[in-house]
């Protein structure tokens, strides 16, 4: 693969979304990540991720045909909305932190829908995977700097509140405020080429009876109902990783730190390996690959969730209550070496089923507006799910069957993309309407118009 660096390249685009995501919902990661915002109390943020959740969930759903309107400057506000939500966490009103949770689900549903419909639909088919593993360790590097932010704040704080700093939260808004204003920097759409010369998105300008129609014939695509499992495990464990086994009582503060900074680290390994792995020609065709990389995702995972319950047999909801921080596990020894391992394999765990679902998505279009309305529908499930996990936790469910709970969702839903997998083709072919100098529908294959007609088309949209 040949990295252009045009500033209408595919690739320069996906950059600069990397660095959005890597500011604004990076820097969010890591301090979800501490467990409880960084407060020595988690019910405030579980609430808050619940409010998120429900709002995520619409606006994800409509935020793909958002950006078909749109277009990406729809990222803008929504990633403000993310430095507006750490600033709640200066005040000590659990009810503010809330709101400003429910107001974020509404600009991380814009900003993911756009990302999602540029990362899955910009790149070729050869080079899906690459390009995922390009963001997400971008994305990731984000995370992980917020961690060692958070971690060099704290590591030699006498702080025996088990909150973080108020500086770690000032560093975060400004981060993702330069984060927000970085998107102005992209390109429309139209006007990012491959480097045959052909624009990524060939359409027309969208309307809302279209964007409403193609949003309802989401819930009539047999292939996105049956990935509902696989999609919506994806943001429900991070409510046990997070909450539970970081933040649920067992590790002091500089220990969570340092397991969230390794989290993201893993993240960006688990990454880079695994989206060089799914487009890796040895291995075979698409449907090869796809099923390649679905048992390397259910055999990870497996081992993982497997070396957590060891982990979580250690403590429970009852044992570490009252415990004081002097009390609880700390960064050294021999016995947190393990524990630390553990979450961070979490972190490669996430970062691989994710990149399948994406991968997957991608191999069933090429087309920028369906990709939107994809990309949509995957956080839209996400967040489904995600309103419910934490209110497992706020309610006293028990750390163990959140655990299991946890494990039963993604198998249900690796076992659901099989059916899928079977109708992955070596290249894509779709018929497409709404092309620009094109009238009624035309076949696209692997993202491209027919040979036949392409040079007469780019003729007429340079004209």
């Amino acid at each position: 693969m040949k990295f252009r660096l045009r500033w209408s390249s595919p690739l320069t685009q996906i950059l600069l979304v990397s660095v959005t995501c890597f500011c604004c919902p990076g820097m969010f990661n890591a301090l979800n990540g501490l467990g409880g915002g960084g407060k020595a109390d988690t019910t405030a943020t579980n609430n808050a991720n619940t409010a998120l959740a429900v709002t995520f969930t619409v606006f994800s759903l409509i935020g793909g045909g958002i950006f078909n309107l749109c277009g990406h400057y729809i990222m803008v506000p929504g990633a403000l909305m993310y430095a507006l939500y750490v600033g709640s966490y200066l005040s000590d009103s659990s009810t503010f932190t809330i709101a400003t949770g429910a107001t974020l689900g509404i600009g991380a549903g814009l900003l993911w829908s756009s990302q999602g419909a540029i990362m899955m639909s910009y790149p070729m088919e050869k080079d899906k995977g690459k390009y995922f593993a390009i963001f997400w360790a971008i994305f990731n590097l984000g995370s992980t700097i917020g961690s060692a932010i958070a971690l060099a704040n704290e590591w030699r704080s006498n702080d025996n509140t088990g909150s973080v700093g108020t500086g770690t939260y000032i560093a975060f808004i400004c981060i993702m405020g330069v984060g927000a204003f970085s998107a102005l920097l992209l390109l429309p759409a139209s006007k990012v080429y491959h480097s045959d010369g052909t624009p990524v998105s060939m359409h027309k300008y969208s309307n809302v009876t279209r964007e409403c129609i193609g949003i309802f014939k989401l819930f009539t695509n047999w292939k996105m109902l049956i990935l509902i499992p696989l999609f919506g495990g994806s943001n429900w464990f991070y409510t046990y990783q997070f909450q539970v086994y970081n933040g649920g009582g067992y590790f002091n503060l500089r220990a969570r730190t340092l397991n969230n900074l390794l989290y993201w680290v893993f993240q960006i390994i688990g990454a880079g390996v695994f989206g060089s792995f799914m487009d890796w020609a040895r291995l075979g065709g698409r449907r090869r690959r796809a099923w390649c990389g679905l048992t390397v995702v259910f055999l990870i995972m497996a081992a993982t969730w497997i070396g957590g319950i060891f982990v979580q047999l250690k403590f429970s909801r009852e044992s570490v209550k009252g415990l004081t921080p002097s009390e609880q596990q700390d960064a050294h020894g021999g016995v947190y070496a393990g524990e630390l391992i553990t979450y961070a394999l979490f972190g490669v765990v996430d970062s691989i089923y994710q990149g399948f679902c994406y991968w997957l998505m991608g191999a069933l279009t090429n087309d920028t507006e369906r990709a939107a309305r994809y990309g949509g529908f995957y956080k839209t499930t996400q967040n489904a799910f995600a309103a419910i996990a934490p209110q497992l936790d706020v309610n006293g469910v028990s750390y163990l069957v959140q655990l299991i709970v946890c494990w039963i969702i993604c198998v249900v839903g690796m076992a659901g993309a099989v059916p899928v997998i079977m109708t992955i083709e070596e290249t894509t072919e779709e018929v497409v309407d709404n092309l620009k100098g094109i009238e009624g529908k035309e076949v696209v294959v692997g993202g491209a118009l027919e040979v036949d007609i392409k040079e007469d088309y780019k003729e007429s949209i340079n004209s």
